[in-house]
């Protein structure tokens, strides 16, 4: 990593910001005993992702790309109980840096598609719980329960118009959130995302 400013100068480097749009969900060997614990199955949530990258570009069809992003995980319940709606929200925020190598794939005209892996590591923020029902909302921080850290794979591709790009992409944690022994809980993320360079 040292070596690549130096490279990119030769290069070529660029950078810019990204916001998107965040399916998550949890899984895990003890999904099912958390699941037991609320007597709902979870089902995926919608968040945020948003922050900056920078790309290292090697040669010209390979980029390193450092990014930093807020994110939002998690997951979610809505069920109907007695005619009543009830709400519970796995409410995590992450500060997100993923390192992805990126593949140019070599094309004619202005569209540039690009695959891209890498590892990710995730600082946490935040980590809430939060439940409606019956007209009334609480809110619980379980920050405590879960690890400071998490770390995680992400693969995906993408199109470049110019200045202009998008990417799809899965975030697929590699290690569990939860701080306690033997209890495995990871977070999953799907992300669709749309970027602007300088």
């Amino acid at each position: 990593m040292l070596l690549l400013p130096s490279l990119s100068l030769a290069q070529g480097i660029k950078a810019g910001f990204k916001i998107g749009v965040n399916n998550a969900n949890l899984f895990g060997e003890d999904v099912s005993l958390l699941e037991e614990d609320i007597g709902f199955d979870l089902k995926s949530k919608w968040g945020l992702s948003a922050g900056g990258f920078i790309q290292f570009n090697i040669g010209k069809v390979i980029a390193i790309q450092p990014e930093f992003l807020y994110t939002t995980k998690g997951a979610a319940v809505k069920e109907e109980i007695l005619g009543e709606t009830v709400k519970v929200g796995f409410n995590l925020s992450y500060l997100e840096v993923p390192v992805l190598v990126k593949f140019m794939i070599p094309t004619p005209g202005g569209v540039k598609p690009s695959l891209f892996v890498g590892p990710a590591v995730a600082f946490k923020l935040s980590a809430k719980i939060k439940m409606e029902a019956l007209g009334e909302t609480e809110e619980e921080d379980v920050s405590e329960d879960l690890e400071n850290t998490e770390f995680g794979l992400v693969i995906g591709g993408g199109l470049d118009f110019g200045k202009i790009t998008f990417d799809i992409r899965y975030n697929l944690g590699l290690a569990t959130v939860s701080v306690y022994e033997g209890e495995e809980i990871k977070n999953g993320v799907i992300s669709l995302k749309v970027g602007f360079s300088f």
